[in-house]
């Protein structure tokens, strides 16, 4: 009975301390981590995959109708300064008659559809060309609603701007088309259609869309057009199989893409509507996670064997026997170990000399889990991490009508500068040099595509200029007019519009703004370059240095491929990563005769809502838990385990070479701190006797 008293005694002094204390812990928090990880993998990698081609489309389609809806409301931009410049040079001319000021907007107003000259109180003086809805404008209040863009009386949209003419009694009010870029068919050979939604969710078939197309699910298109009235952007999918069937019988799925029309940042009541449809397809790749659940459920059971009978478990019975030993129980006697330091501490408890024979440090089991551990994080990653990531041929050829789409919203910004100009010079004709100055500047305040305009002579010496210092190195203007790149020399690229003054030896210059440029070239999540002839960056997305020449082969191969008209778009292997490469030419005018260019598109595989790139980022991922449990486990057994049990073994060693002066301090609250507490009983015990 006193022996059991004095264990309980003994167990209660030692006061091994809980969670996260113990040898067994790191142990227990291993296996729950690792199975966890099993449960993640046997869901993400077993089940069905994030992502499809469809996904790939449907985000397509949402970036086409943000796209659209940038044109359109760059239109509408494009009619507001065109009044404004109109109204600007009308300032000095304010004496003429009402036919007479009908007959300068008609003819200086080139996108008008309609123009007319009315008094403040809405009285009709003059009008030319279509009926202008004159009461959907606020004469009273024109300068904070500038303009208005509604559905006119044949089914179209069109835009709607006043301004107050000089004088205060008469206002001018312009009407024109909302421009949006015409969608055709697609690759696939399904239509499209564009529609407009009112804030008050009427859909309105715009002037200069396409035809209407059934695609059988209503629905989908109010839903879209009742969340694109609240002025937000998205897509929705409809249920597969109700879309129009592919040309190959194939059954198809509708898409619904939606975008607000804004001047800037003000809305204009509107929001863009991209319908379309795609052929209906599977999702790939499920099933492929089970052998490695099955491989990481193999490594969890060797691992905890290694660690039960290496570590753990020979440190819980020199626990159980030192205690037995130290309390003084009848028959107490300290089993043999095969592990080397709790050997050697199991020999201090005989008083015994230690065996010859050598044994394995606890340390191997724990290397041994932990290379394990990692063996099986490198086989995922060398296995289902490096899946190779199927790419649809419909994700290509949408990466291909993103490089057309973002060609023509170039080419279309390019000629509407040219356009620009050229009416900009047909309308101060005939006015002093010394007198445009005020107009230069509504110019470059009006259209932010330019970074400076201004008038050059013959020898191409600036005579009056706007905006910010030229970059454009003087030298005689080409002739006539036209867009043209000049030397490769300078930090940024200098591309420039010119149109001759009429009746003058003068030239108007509009430098542009390569940033704009840059901004026309973005891409959700890829990469977009505009390139010359010769291969050299003019702007791009990313950083990039002024001519700086394509490095990629596989880049250099599409932009020439697309220069000579036959754009062939291809899933390539770019500065280590897999991309679909695209580019599309922008020539196609003789304005452009002096600017060979074409956009190349780089869309990383990895940034496309795919199946493979699912799986290939859930193995990254369980690698990744997979090494830091490995390395956070041995990191755990080795500095709070093995350490301190060859601290205690060569104190054992000591007291059983005969030292017996040196105390032995239990430094751990746990198993190893038991165990020395017991060793340090032992040597006083001895000690005592031999004084």
């Amino acid at each position: 009975m006193r022996t059991t008293v004095d264990r309980t005694s003994l167990e209660r002094q030692c006061a091994e301390a809980g969670f996260p204390s113990g040898v067994r812990v790191p142990l227990v928090m291993m296996v729950v981590v690792l199975a966890l990880l099993m449960g993640f993998c046997a869901i993400r990698l077993s089940g069905t995959p994030d992502g499809s081609p469809v996904e790939v489309v449907a985000r397509s389609h949402q970036w086409f109708a943000a796209n659209l809806a940038h044109s359109a409301g760059a239109s509408v931009n494009e009619a507001v300064a065109d009044l404004a410049t109109a109204v600007k040079l009308y300032s000095g001319k304010a004496d003429r008659t009402d036919e007479q000021t009908i007959a300068f907007f008609a003819k200086n107003c080139p996108h008008a559809r309609g123009v007319a000259v009315v008094d403040t109180a809405g009285g009709l003086r003059a009008t030319a060309g279509e009926p202008v809805p004159i009461e959907s404008v606020p004469l009273d209040d024109i300068a904070s609603v500038p303009v208005r863009v509604m559905a006119d009386r044949y089914g179209g949209v069109q835009a709607v701007t006043a301004s107050a003419l000089p004088g205060g009694d008469r206002v001018v009010v312009v009407s024109s088309d909302l421009i949006i870029p015409p969608v055709s068919v697609d690759s696939l050979r399904l239509p499209e259609t564009v529609l407009l939604v009112t804030d008050g969710g009427e859909v309105v078939k715009p002037h200069s869309g396409t035809a209407v197309v059934d695609y059988g699910d209503d629905d989908l298109v109010r839903r879209a057009a009742a969340v694109a009235a609240k002025g937000e952007s998205g897509h929705l999918v409809g249920t597969a199989g109700t879309g129009p069937p592919a040309p190959d019988a194939r059954a198809t799925v509708p898409i619904v893409a939606y975008a607000p029309l804004t001047r800037g940042r003000i809305s204009l009541g509107m929001s863009l509507l991209l319908v379309g449809a795609t052929p209906q397809a599977e999702a790939t790749g499920a099933g492929t996670g089970l052998l490695a659940v099955a491989a990481l459920l193999g490594v969890l059971v060797l691992a905890a064997t290694l660690l039960v009978a290496g570590l753990v478990g020979p440190v819980r019975r020199l626990r159980e026997d030192a205690l037995a030993v130290a309390s003084g129980q009848p028959g107490a006697r300290m089993r043999r170990q095969w592990i080397s330091e709790t050997h050697r501490i199991a020999v201090a408890f005989r008083s015994g000399a230690p065996e010859v024979r050598r044994r394995p440090s606890a340390v191997v089991a724990v290397v041994l889990a932990t290379a394990a551990l990692l063996a099986w994080s490198g086989a995922v990653l060398g296995t289902i991490g490096r899946h190779e990531v199927q790419v649809p041929g419909q994700a290509v050829q949408v990466t291909q009508r993103l490089a057309a789409t973002t060609a023509t919203a170039l080419r279309r910004s390019l000629q509407q500068s040219l356009t620009d100009l050229r009416s900009f010079a047909a309308l101060v004709g005939g006015t002093d040099l010394a007198d445009l100055r005020p107009a230069l500047q509504e110019l470059t305040s009006r259209r932010d595509r330019y970074r400076s305009v201004y008038v050059v002579d013959q020898d191409g010496r600036s005579q009056v200029q706007a905006g910010r210092a030229p970059l454009r190195t003087e030298e005689p203007p080409p002739p006539g007019s036209g867009l043209h790149q000049q030397s490769v020399s300078h930090r940024v690229p200098v591309i420039y519009a010119t149109a001759p003054l009429p009746g003058t030896r003068y030239v108007v210059v509009g430098e542009l703004d390569v940033v704009k440029l840059s901004a026309l070239v973005r891409l959700p999540g890829g990469v977009g370059r505009l390139v010359d002839t010769e291969l050299r960056t003019v702007a791009a997305t990313v950083g990039y240095q002024a001519y700086e020449p394509l490095a990629a082969d596989p880049l250099r191969a599409s932009v020439s491929e697309a220069l000579k008209g036959v754009p062939d778009p291809a899933v390539w292997e770019v500065d280590g990563r897999t991309s679909v490469v695209a580019s599309a030419a922008l020539y196609g005018s003789k304005d452009f005769n002096d600017l060979q260019w074409a956009v190349v598109v780089e869309q990383p595989v990895s940034q496309l809502p795919l199946p493979g790139n699912h799986i290939r980022r859930t193995a990254w991922l369980a690698a990744l838990v997979a090494t830091v449990t490995a390395l956070g486990g041995f990191g755990w057994f080795l500095l709070v385990l093995v350490l301190p049990l060859r601290r205690l073994a060569a104190s054992a060693d000591r007291f059983a070479a005969g030292d017996l002066g040196t105390v032995v301090h239990p430094q751990r609250p746990d198993e190893i701190g038991t165990v020395a507490r017991c060793l340090e009983l032992r040597r006083q015990s001895v000690e005592q006797r031999r004084s």
